[in-house]
């Protein structure tokens, strides 16, 4: 009579195992660039949403002063002028610099894509890690 066995040899483990890390060493960072890129889109619609709010708010107080947070000309953002999601989710943070007749919105990046800080002014101007407009160098 013949044995009969059963299962998987250590070899094919290993092999199976090597296919696995091989694998999941390409496709992490390939997937944490791809959500970095969502989140600063989603960061680009913010500012964007943000520049539209302090146009309508200046159309009625006739400056962009006191726009940030407590009243201040400087700082984080008013969320009662601007709700942000990226502020929301803690994967941005918009600032304002503001002036009589104009301002710029700066977001910094929190938990996603480190470094990569995104500015839009008053004027329509986009930079992008300090390069003009919003592609990625």
């Amino acid at each position: 009579m013949s044995k009969r066995t059963q299962g998987f040899t250590l070899i094919e483990l290993m092999v199976a195992v090597a296919i696995l890390a091989l694998l999941s060493a390409i496709a992490i960072p390939v997937y944490t660039r791809y959500s970095d890129r969502t989140y600063r889109s989603e960061a680009m619609a913010d500012l964007l949403d943000c520049a539209q709010a302090l146009e309508r708010r200046a159309s009625q107080t006739f400056d962009y002063l006191g726009a940030a947070a407590g009243g201040a000309d400087d700082g984080v953002i008013d969320p009662a002028i601007c709700q942000a999601e990226s502020v929301a989710a803690g994967r941005y943070g918009i600032v304002i610099a503001g002036g009589a007749a104009s301002f710029t919105l700066t977001a910094t990046p929190g938990t996603v894509d480190q470094g990569r800080v995104l500015t839009l002014n008053s004027n329509g101007q986009r930079t992008f890690d300090g390069a003009a407009g919003w592609e990625e160098p």
